[in-house]
């Protein structure tokens, strides 16, 4: 009723001072107070008067809230809440559809235009408008072919490839970046198809255990251990650097040893941004990075074909994806933290 209402928010009350207070069926229903149940009020209001004083409106939210004046939401909600609304848009409408949401929402400048932008064509990474092919193969080292049979994928433009292969110490290469840019939009390309594979065919997982998922797939590590499993270690473009020479040759052996087998305990390898010596280093950032940057140079090279790019992906990810998908591999800090009385501490 609106009587209970005004005084609610003018005393500042929290609504569950109403609980436990009953009002005719017909008041209710016309929502209007008659002036026992107005005293009814009143005079709790007076016994309660200090207990209610110590819980203002606006300290505590519960269910009820709404029904007064405003529900404070967190802001990890409202976030959860944008996130799936793009996500329906893009189930609904495609890419071009979820873009279109996003500049909606004012995620994304509306001046800049990004849903043309899908289908601009793709600019040049040549640096020297004068180089040749000649030129791409030789500081590729004539390697071309090589990645391309381990690819299964044929490049038009091999320029993209020698961008995507080469280190920026490689100071040889004057008519390409190094492979940082490439590296970053391969990294995000990687994530939203593995992302969009694991939500069309893993109906029967929890969103937890999605996310478990997407990370034992979509990390540093596991794409380190394809670079070297399919030996595309050995067609990096770079100057001679020892300590980054023998982590990769050290990450090398170890997999050998190992069969070149991507399981669960991979992932308890170490990266090496997470070490503070060189010696300890174990999965070079260099190798998961010219997966990445691969991936990228595939996605400028055909066009923007996400189905070209996903099929080179998933004929080199199917058999993790597929056992993982039945298994899911758990990340070792939450591990830690689910253990029983383990109580880990990282500072």
């Amino acid at each position: 009723p609106q009587d209970a209402k005004d005084l609610i928010e003018a005393k500042q009350l929290r609504p569950t001072f109403l609980i436990g207070m009953h009002f005719p069926r017909d008041e209710a229903l016309q929502g209007e107070l008659s002036t026992n149940s107005k005293d009814l009020i009143h005079n709790r209001y007076l016994d309660m008067y200090g207990a209610a004083e110590e819980e203002p409106f606006g300290c505590a939210q519960n269910a009820m809230q709404c029904y007064v004046k405003s529900q404070a939401v967190a802001d990890k909600s409202v976030a959860d809440c944008v996130e799936a609304l793009i996500g329906t848009y893009l189930l609904c409408g495609g890419v071009l559809g979820a873009v279109k949401f996003i500049e909606w929402m004012r995620i994304l400048p509306a001046q800049d235009n990004f849903s043309q932008l899908l289908h601009k064509s793709v600019p040049t990474v040549l640096t020297e408008n004068k180089a040749t092919v000649e030129d791409v193969e030789y500081l590729l080292n004539s390697s071309r072919k090589d990645i391309e049979q381990i690819l299964h994928y044929k490049f038009k433009d091999p320029s993209y490839l020698l961008e995507a292969m080469s280190h920026p110490s490689y100071i040889r290469n004057r008519i390409t970046r190094s492979y940082e840019r490439l590296e970053f939009l391969g990294d995000a390309i990687l994530d939203f198809l593995i992302t969009a594979h694991i939500f069309e065919n893993c109906d029967d997982l929890k969103p937890g255990d999605l996310t478990d998922l997407r990370s034992a797939l979509v990390n540093n590590v596991t794409f380190a251990s394809y670079v070297v499993k399919l030996g595309l270690y050995k067609h990096l473009c770079s100057q001679l650097i020892p300590n980054l020479d023998c982590a990769i040759l050290s990450f090398v052996e170890h997999q050998e040893q190992r069969d070149h087998e991507i399981i669960e305990d991979v992932l308890y390898l170490v990266e090496e941004d997470e070490c503070h010596i060189t010696e300890y280093v174990e999965v070079p950032k260099v190798l998961s990075d010219i997966f990445e940057s691969l991936i990228g140079a595939i996605y400028l090279d055909c066009g923007g074909d996400l189905q070209t790019v996903w099929s080179v992906i998933y004929r080199i990810m199917w058999k993790e994806i597929d056992a993982f998908s039945k298994r899911i591999p758990q990340q070792p800090v939450r591990v830690l933290h689910e253990m029983m009385h383990a109580c880990p501490d990282f500072g």
